[in-house]
């Protein structure tokens, strides 16, 4: 499947290129200290072939080229970050793995 990001505002989505259909998505704000992860959903038919990896991914990269840290907020999407390395630069200073 190939897949399209879109963070142009919230929510951000992820979407099937050829369907056209939302597969995951993160509700978000964004205020001067970063981006705030509200809430992360993907589709239950979705569910289980690594597509919210992929949107926190997708989604964490477009932070990243804005300069900004995340704040998940959403305890899914938290536990994913805290969870990997790769977000701790990422992560508010308190939500850092330690």
């Amino acid at each position: 499947m190939d897949l399209i990001f879109s963070s142009q505002q919230s929510p951000a989505t992820l979407t099937d290129a050829e369907s056209g259909k939302v597969v995951s998505r993160i509700d978000y704000r964004e205020d001067d200290t970063g981006f705030f992860l509200d809430y992360l959903w993907t589709d239950p038919a979705c569910r289980g072939q690594g597509y919210a990896r992929r949107m926190i991914d997708h989604f964490a990269a477009y932070v990243a080229a804005q300069g900004k840290r995340i704040t998940p907020i959403c305890g899914v999407a938290r536990a994913m970050m805290q969870g990997d390395a790769r977000y701790a630069a990422l992560l508010h200073v308190g939500l850092r793995p330690r």
